[in-house]
Order: structure tokens, then C-alpha cells, then sequence
């Protein structure tokens, strides 16, 4: 290999690692791009800034009754070491269509990570914490069940990261997360944010 294709070699190598970095760590904000995970069968969308606004409104106390024995959202968060990565920014709560025969509403929670993203995929696969369970990846994206959370029977806690989302659900059937997946993935249409921009 002759000093100039030496020289080739290296620069691509250096531009390589350059975008790799830049694509982890400096993804800049899309505004809305929670609703790209929000499926558009949804009948009730809640959009909130941050964290602290969401636990701010009348949704949380929904959430409460849908997490069930006993639980609170606020509680629970509040308890937690994740919620700074997982929960950082821009966050939309909706309820999705029942898919099976079940009696409980099925929720959802999307949330824009960002550059955070490949930093908590790397702490959950690492994890030795009890109650965390990978259940594989769904195309390309990593998909966890947590087992300690105590709700409400017949509820399962699910979650996938994305190049740049965290995806929570709370159904019945752990396999509703799929749905959640499938509409970012553009396999199943997602909800207009035009359209829910204003929902209460």
C-alpha cells in the first residue's frame, strides 16, 4: 500500500469515527418526533415538555389507577435511577387500541432521548438489577420487560430504545410494545401531531 492510499485509508477512518460519534452523541432535537411511535388509532394523546409537567397534570392520576395496587407514578419515579436518562425531555403519553380480547386500557409512553440513547441501551444490556428481563430485539431495536414493578393483575411493564426514543407500555399483552415499534418503523401509520398538537 503505497503513503497516499495509507493516507486515504486513515482520513476515512477518521471521518467514520467523527459521524459515528457525532450520530451517538450530538443528534440534534426533532421537535414532536415523539408522535412517530404513537400509533394512529390512538383516542387520547397527552403531550408534555418534561417530566415534572407530565407528573403535573390531570394524566398522572390516570396513569395511577392504570398502574393500580397502590401505585403512584410520582412514587415510582422518584424512587428511580433511570429517569434522568429515560425520561429527559419532550414526552407523550397515549392510550392504544385494545389488539386482543382484554379489560384493561392498553398506555403508552414515548419519550426523546436522543444522544442518551446508545448510553442507557449500554446500561441495560449491562445491568445485573433484578427484575429486568431482555425479551430480544424487534427489527433492529432491543426490547426489556420489568418484573418487579407491582401492578395491576394482568398488566406487563414493556420498553424499547430507539436510535433516539425511549417506548414504555402498559398493557395486558407484552407483545403490544411490537405495535408501538411498528408504527416508528412506518409499518403501521402513526398519529399526526398537527392533529393532536392541542389535545387535552
Amino acid at each position: 500500500m503505497t503513503k497516499p492510499q495509507f493516507n486515504g485509508v486513515i482520513g476515512l477512518g477518521v471521518v467514520f469515527l467523527a459521524l459515528t460519534l457525532w450520530l451517538s452523541f450530538f443528534q440534534p432535537f426533532i421537535p414532536d418526533a415523539v408522535y412517530t411511535a404513537i400509533p394512529s388509532q390512538a383516542t387520547f394523546t397527552h403531550k408534555a415538555n418534561h417530566l415534572e409537567e407530565l407528573l403535573q397534570s390531570p394524566v398522572c392520576s390516570q396513569l395511577d389507577k392504570a398502574l393500580g395496587a397502590g401505585n403512584s407514578l410520582q412514587d415510582l419515579l422518584a424512587s428511580s435511577t433511570w429517569k434522568n436518562l429515560a425520561a429527559p425531555s419532550e414526552i407523550v403519553v397515549a392510550d392504544i387500541p385494545f389488539r386482543y380480547a382484554g379489560q384493561n386500557k392498553a398506555w403508552a409512553a414515548v419519550c426523546w432521548v436522543g444522544w442518551r440513547s446508545p448510553w442507557l441501551r449500554w446500561r441495560l444490556e449491562h445491568t445485573r438489577a433484578d427484575g429486568f428481563s431482555f425479551l430480544g430485539k424487534h427489527s433492529a431495536w432491543p426490547v426489556w420487560k420489568y418484573e418487579r414493578l407491582d401492578v395491576a393483575r394482568g398488566a406487563s411493564f414493556t420498553f424499547a430504545l430507539t436510535d433516539n426514543l425511549f417506548i414504555a407500555c402498559l398493557s395486558e399483552d407484552p407483545t403490544d410494545i411490537l405495535l408501538l415499534l411498528d408504527t416508528y418503523d412506518q409499518r403501521i401509520p402513526a398519529i399526526n401531531a398537527e392533529k393532536t398538537r392541542n389535545t387535552p
